[in-house]
């Protein structure tokens, strides 16, 4: 049972992670940012992507996660890595579901006024300018996330290492 949880939280992973790098990869197609239309549909797929993908990965992360501390009777504060791990497993969901979630809704009603004359370029740049500060760190934290739990570090205290 344990093997099938954890591959379902690599598969969530897959998911969350692969689904980022496609909305940043969107985000990179020459001339997205300068044309109302293109900017439009960009946020149309990124928002597609968030609902059908970013966002049932990061709760297939969470709910394998706990899963796996509860089969494995680690639980939470017991091993160092673990316990780093799981913090910055909520801090990524926190950021998702409060930040940048709400951001990325805000952002394709902007991008539909836009496409409408209702709002400049330069608006939509200022609104999408808290997604440019969140996403990256929720990328960045994903990725430190990964690493902790591949490396699995001891942070041992009070020894020096041989």
């Amino acid at each position: 049972m344990r093997k099938l949880i954890k591959a379902l939280h690599f598969l969530g992973l897959a998911m969350f992670l692969g689904s980022v790098f496609g909305h940043i990869s969107l985000g990179l197609i020459p001339g997205v940012n300068q044309h109302p239309q293109s900017l439009l549909f960009a946020r149309q797929a990124i928002t597609i992507a968030t609902i059908y993908v970013t966002l049932p990965g990061l709760i297939l992360l969470t709910v394998t996660g706990v899963a796996l501390t509860l089969y494995g009777r680690l639980g939470v504060f017991k091993v160092r890595w673990l316990t780093l791990h799981q913090v910055l497993g909520v801090l990524i969901l926190l950021n998702a579901v409060l930040i940048l979630y709400p951001v990325g809704r805000e952002l394709l009603v902007a991008a539909d006024q836009l496409v409408q004359g209702g709002l400049s370029l330069e608006q939509f740049d200022a609104i999408a300018a808290r997604e440019r500060f969140f996403g990256p760190v929720n990328v960045l934290l994903a990725l430190a996330t990964l690493f902790i739990a591949v490396m699995k570090p001891g942070f041992r205290s009070g020894r020096a290492r041989a």
